[in-house]
């Protein structure tokens, strides 16, 4: 790996973290505590299985409307 690439590698990874903190104020924004129940189930970068209590669905928020 040239130092032309390691340097692009760095700021493309540093703009996607900038980047991500963007797009997460705004799906807020958007919606609200549907989004914020998603954010505290899902991690941010690498989405994994993780034991989790039984909840309603993702269209539960939907359905109560």
């Amino acid at each position: 790996m040239t130092v032309t690439h390691l340097v692009f590698a760095l700021a493309t990874a540093g703009y996607i973290l900038i980047a991500i903190q963007f797009e997460e104020h705004d799906l807020v924004g958007q919606l609200g505590e549907e989004y914020r129940d998603y954010r505290t189930r899902v991690p941010m970068l690498i989405p994994t299985f993780r034991k989790t209590q039984p909840g309603p669905g993702p269209n539960a928020a939907r359905a109560a409307r």
